[in-house]
């Protein structure tokens, strides 16, 4: 990946990881208009890590490094790990319906795996160009 001159602006929605990533991100969005007004903290908090795991996807994709998109993608697996505690605290405290909180569980449990198995496929690949 490094010093590859085409990145043209789009071409990250290519990525398996960050398609899972915008289609959690929706879920997410669901659960959020669902949630009581009253916990604007815990909105915030799924909110925000919510929106970190695709943007730090197309951040690192974009930086033209391999090393920078694996480090990116490492704050996205972490964002990923944080909006499944925070669906595990909002289920605890039976504020949405369990099912639908099950659903989209599943998708941040998928979207982590998909992005870990990016970064040790690059991490492969960056591996195999210094031998």
């Amino acid at each position: 990946m490094k010093n590859i001159q085409n990145y043209r602006s789009g071409n990250h929605m290519k990525i398996i990881a960050w398609q899972m990533a915008d289609k959690l991100d929706i879920l997410v969005q669901d659960i959020i208009k669902k949630l009581p007004h009253n916990r604007f903290k815990m909105i915030n908090q799924l909110d925000s890590a919510s929106d970190s795991i695709g943007s730090n996807i197309v951040e690192g994709y974009y930086s033209g490094s391999t090393a920078e998109f694996i480090r990116f993608l490492k704050y996205s697996r972490r964002s990923c790990a944080e909006v499944q505690e925070r669906l595990m605290r909002i289920k605890r405290k039976d504020l949405i319906d369990s099912n639908l909180l099950d659903s989209v569980t599943s998708q941040a449990i998928k979207t982590g795996y998909i992005i870990d198995r990016l970064i040790q496929s690059l991490i492969k690949k960056q591996n195999q160009s210094v031998l």
